[in-house]
């Protein structure tokens, strides 16, 4: 049975960790207008080094100190920020149609 849930936990990274990877390329390049790569690109960075920065402590804060709510509180705040993706996107995207009628 441990054996069952340590599988399915890896095969459950695994497959978030393909998702995310892909979104970020996605996101990163596929909504640059052309010629404009390298500025998206370099935006793009600073929500990664604002990641590295504050998620040490986010992480520690939450998971360490404060137990299990602490899980919970990550687990909404997770959840929360990956529903504002794509409504987030669609808009851009509808606003980039519009521009370009």
């Amino acid at each position: 049975m441990d054996s069952a849930v340590l599988i399915g936990g890896a095969l459950i990274l695994v497959l978030g960790e393909l998702s995310q990877a892909s979104a970020a390329w996605g996101l990163s390049f596929g909504l640059a207008p052309q010629g404009r790569h390298g500025e998206y690109q370099a935006v793009f960075s600073l929500g990664r080094g604002l990641q590295q920065f504050a998620g040490p402590w986010l992480m520690t804060s939450l998971v360490v100190g404060a137990a299990p709510t602490g899980w919970v509180v990550l687990a909404v705040l997770f959840a929360l920020l990956g529903l504002a993706g794509p409504p987030l996107v669609r808009g851009l995207e509808k606003s980039r149609a519009r521009a370009h009628s």
